[in-house]
């Protein structure tokens, strides 16, 4: 006859119920760990952004750098005005729309040499990799399958407007009243992550639109 497997001690089942218990207050302190990066990395990602929209402001108030140094010293400023910050995207897109064989994607290389060729010119110590960085913050830009390759989301609106209003009603449900057992520093690290999220994606968006226009967002069809 097999001798049946012994029962667990209470004291074990004591031991593994509390070792459970400190798992999962370490992994609610991890989750809030990592709520706070994303929030403290979004942060820096807004905080670039607004270095990048303040530069193309100056440059429309005062004109670029260069040009304004090269005003003050007498001289004639340059053919090419010099891009910066979301006036580099914004070019880029523009350009590859309005080639004759409307390509939806180009290797970054060719793309920075179109760009040229319409008469720009990037700012900066390296333009082509100040041209590359600009392209991939575009939200209207994707990697391509091929390496070095960029090309066009035309659905980008619609999927910022969704990834908004999922952002939107997980924030609202963060606002309700908190249960008894809810760990409000989570909370509070989520929702600073959230509110951080919202207000980049309005701000892709807002690009997005800009950029291609109402018309590039598909509506369904009345049925």
């Amino acid at each position: 006859m097999v001798p049946p497997t012994p029962t667990p001690s209470a004291r074990l089942v004591r031991a593994a119920a509390a070792e459970r218990a400190d798992l999962a207050r370490h992994r609610e302190r991890l989750l809030a760990a990592r709520d706070r990066l994303r929030a403290e990395l979004e942060g820096v990602e807004a905080s670039l952004r607004e270095v990048d929209d303040r530069d193309a402001l100056l440059d429309r108030i005062a004109g670029p750098a260069s040009v304004a140094v090269s005003a003050a010293a007498g001289d004639a400023p340059t053919a090419a005005t010099p891009l910066r910050g979301p006036a580099i995207r914004r070019a880029a897109v523009e350009v590859l729309r309005a080639r004759p064989d409307r390509p939806q994607a180009l290797h970054y290389r060719d793309w920075f040499d179109a760009l040229g060729a319409a008469g720009y010119a990037v700012a900066g110590k390296d333009p082509l990799a100040v041209f590359l960085t600009q392209l991939s913050r575009s939200p209207v830009v994707r990697r391509g399958t091929q390496s070095g390759v960029y090309e066009l989301d035309p659905t980008a609106p619609r999927r910022l407007r969704e990834r908004l209003d999922g952002l939107h009603a997980e924030l609202r449900g963060l606002t309700a009243a908190p249960s008894a057992t809810a760990d409000l520093t989570a909370i509070r690290a989520r929702r600073a992550a959230l509110t951080a999220e919202i207000t980049r994606v309005e701000k892709a968006l807002e690009e997005a639109e800009a950029v291609l226009g109402p018309a590039a967002v598909p509506v369904a069809a009345a049925g």
